[in-house]
């Protein structure tokens, strides 16, 4: 009887109520990016560098196995392309790495020499299986003569998000010139509760809705944006 008592208090909060819309709202994580100012010097007198796209394989421990290979082939050629939109003279990234397993040395600059590479931009981590939680339910007015309203419900309201990782290499001087870290949040400007299921075990509602391929393509294209006006900047 209790578990059926809260299910009927969540639906009743997740209905829309009289000129109100109960949304669910995640707050924004921020992202973390840092460029040396040296790759920044680099890339004012090097309008139209040469860069290659480094993708981890299935066997990297250090990167997430959470997007299938054919999803990530799209993420990376959605990178790629964006790379190409802002100017960068993109090196094929097959043929880079089967001239990186061939070779003895892990020096950066040895290997820019051998592919003729100025910029190495490695995928460190796409994680699609970031969870986020609350309990705390929007009623937005729709008659525009009132504010927001937030009220505590009795059961957590969860959603996945996604993180990209990335690493920038000047390879000239062999040295890691930039990290980046940028977080997909869910429902930022609100999720109507219109598709979600009560999760007995873990007494929560979930929304069914995943962080699509196409949702990720257009986050990881704006990211590759972001990146380089960071160190354009």
């Amino acid at each position: 009887m209790k578990k059926l008592n809260l299910i009927a208090i969540a639906l009743l909060l997740t209905t829309g109520c009289g000129s109100y819309t109960s949304l669910i709202k995640y707050q924004k994580l921020p992202d973390d990016v840092y460029a040396k100012n040296d790759l920044k010097e680099y890339l004012k007198s090097n309008q139209s560098p040469k860069i290659v796209l480094r993708v981890p394989n299935s066997n990297d421990k250090a990167t997430s196995n959470t997007v299938s290979n054919q999803n990530n082939t799209v993420l990376y050629n959605a990178i790629e392309k964006e790379l190409l939109k802002e100017g960068f003279n993109v090196r094929d990234r097959g043929l880079f790495n089967e001239i990186m397993d061939k070779s003895k040395s892990a020096d950066y600059s040895k290997l820019g020499e051998e592919t003729d590479t100025d910029l190495i931009l490695e995928v460190v981590n796409i994680n699609t299986e970031i969870a986020y939680s609350t309990n705390k339910i929007t009623m937005v007015n729709n008659n525009g003569k009132g504010p927001d309203e937030s009220n505590i419900g009795l059961v957590n309201y969860k959603k996945n998000g996604a993180v990209v990782e990335f690493r920038l290499i000047l390879v000239k001087n062999n040295e890691i010139a930039g990290n980046y870290k940028y977080n997909y949040t869910p429902c930022i400007n609100g999720c109507p509760l219109t598709d979600w299921t009560y999760n007995k075990r873990t007494k929560s509602l979930e929304l069914k809705e995943t962080v699509t391929v196409n949702l990720l393509e257009e986050f990881i294209t704006r990211c590759t944006r972001d990146l380089v006006g960071s160190i354009r900047s």
